[in-house]
């Protein structure tokens, strides 16, 4: 299986979650292929927008939370409420904050302000994704309590479980570190040494060493025949003269 495929694969629940927490039950899988990789191709979007923000600002790929809401900004996750132009316009006519006054906390004051209305379109993204809008998509994926008269012990049980984490359990009798060692699902399995039988060799990396040896060696002898062959060459013509 492919990292495409696996990828898309994965993907799948969370866009069934999604289609049940906005009331539609049941679906063609073309819609579902369809609806999955849309949002393959948006997260791709955004991973390579944050990818290629970190490279321009600071010249390395590992991205920064400036990075990240550039790249939002980007694809339409966030709105601004200034176009950039019109920022780097505020900026320059305002008041600089070391112009505040200590007393009585007037620069923080004005600092803290300063970071609300900066971030104030992070919160409220923030705010939605945490929000009553999405709080049926959390319930029916399982990442959320679900509040009742007769579970008065939910707050003691701590984090639950994700629906792949569920599912891996479900089908799996011998345990799930077990059967998904050595796969993207599970802990990385342990490196052994593989060994070749009825050969001469007994590992790869001694058969990798000889093969190299012996083409080391090819390139030798073919390097000694060809000056040979120049030397003979040279000594004829030498003879003709």
């Amino acid at each position: 299986m492919s990292a495409n495929t696996l990828h898309n694969s994965l993907l799948r629940p969370a866009i069934l979650h999604i289609l049940r927490a906005a009331g539609f039950h049941s679906a063609r899988p073309s819609v579902i292929d369809t609806l999955a990789d849309i949002a393959a191709r948006y997260l791709l979007l955004l991973a390579s927008r944050t990818a290629t923000n970190a490279y321009s600002n600071h010249n390395t790929l590992e991205p920064d939370i400036t990075d990240v809401r550039m790249a939002l900004q980007d694809c339409g996750l966030l709105t601004p409420s200034l176009t950039a132009a019109e920022e780097a316009w505020k900026e320059a006519l305002r008041k600089p904050l070391e112009e505040y006054p200590e007393r009585n906390g007037l620069r923080a004051k004005e600092r803290m302000r300063r970071d609300e209305e900066d971030t104030r379109d992070v919160r409220e993204f923030v705010d939605w994704v945490r929000g009553a809008q999405n709080a049926e998509i959390r319930r029916i994926a399982g990442l959320e309590a679900q509040r009742s008269t007769e579970t008065t012990d939910m707050e003691g049980r701590g984090d639950l479980e994700d629906y792949l984490t569920a599912l891996m359990k479900k089908h799996s009798k011998t345990g799930v570190e077990s059967r998904y060692q050595g796969t993207v699902l599970g802990q990385p399995a342990e490196i052994r040494p593989v060994r070749i039988e009825g050969g001469p060799v007994e590992t790869i990396q001694e058969w990798v060493l000889r093969t190299q040896q012996r083409s080391a060696k090819l390139d030798a002898l073919k390097e000694t025949n060809g000056q040979a062959m120049e030397t003979i060459e040279t000594n004829e013509s030498f003879m003709g003269d």
